[in-house]
């Protein structure tokens, strides 16, 4: 599969040499014995778009050895005015025993579409939407659906864990501010392996079975010159160990061709409390 993405995403950044645009960028975010990053790219030509990123993640402790965990994926987007239909895969390489492999879909409407009308403010397809209107400028609606097979290496059997997630967004521009919010649902067949994943709204990754995840966070253009605020809240419901809740603040800067954010996450397992802190930079045209 890694080899397959590389591939693909070498052959299109050579068939889309005259793209429209393009947008990349790097986070990276650290934590209380974790470390990790994420790298974005989207290359667009018309109205389809490729969009290759790299997911790491370490815990620094024995029981995952201290290993680093990557994540390869690939979504593709037919992006339209009012709606955008996408598909995405990928696969974290086994490390330390542990593997996954995952596959989904996604669809996104625009009820009230404006300029810049592929720019989402919710969902797989979201990007940073700045400036104001007057009242409800937008309204972005949709749901993905992702299968993931995580596979844990015992001896000379493997474990597997089937895991379904189930999401509805939207996003709403009100005024002066950007709104969005997220549910998102999980079913599992087998349930042999602990699934190691990224939760919606949450900045790290963790390894646990979710039942059920609630986001919502709100962005606050124009308030500071170049500088946009956002705050969000994220709870989340396990099989099997206590709910978490985490606060998000942050803010980011937009120039145009220059992309820079910062984001505080203040993260309760309902047992204890930990702060992870995340930069990150990119540039589009």
């Amino acid at each position: 599969m890694k080899k397959i993405i590389i591939a693909v995403t070498m052959i299109a950044g050579m068939g889309l040499n005259s793209a429209a645009y393009f947008d990349g960028g790097v986070t990276g975010t650290t934590g209380p014995d974790y470390s990790g990053y994420k790298l974005d790219l989207r290359i667009g030509s018309g109205d389809f778009a490729l969009e290759p990123s790299l997911t790491t993640y370490k815990y620094d402790n024995a029981a995952l050895g201290n290993k680093t965990y990557r994540t390869y994926g690939l979504r593709g987007a037919w992006e339209k005015e009012t709606y955008t239909v996408g598909a995405e895969a990928g696969t974290t390489p086994e490390v330390n025993g542990y593997k996954n492999v995952y596959a989904g879909g996604d669809i996104t409407f625009s009820l009230t579409p404006a300029s810049g009308g592929k720019s989402r403010l919710a969902g797989p397809g979201a990007r940073s939407v700045s400036g104001g209107g007057e009242g409800v400028a937008r309204v972005d609606i949709g749901a993905s659906l992702k299968q993931t097979q995580h596979t844990n290496t015992a001896g000379a059997s493997d474990l597997k864990t089937s895991q379904t997630a189930a999401s509805l967004f939207a996003g709403a521009k009100v005024l002066m501010l950007n709104l969005s919010a997220s549910f998102t649902g999980y079913t599992y067949g087998s349930e042999d392996a602990l699934p190691q994943d990224f939760v919606p709204g949450l900045n790290f990754a963790v390894i646990a079975k979710p039942k059920s995840s609630v986001t919502a966070r709100v962005d606050i253009p124009s308030t500071i010159p170049m500088i946009t605020p956002f705050a969000g809240y994220t709870t989340t419901k396990y099989k099997g160990a206590k709910d978490s809740s985490a606060i998000l603040l942050g803010g980011y800067v937009d120039l145009n061709m220059v992309v820079a954010n910062v984001a505080y996450q203040i993260f309760d397992n309902g047992s204890t409390s930990k702060n992870f802190v995340s930069i990150g930079a990119g540039i589009k045209f």
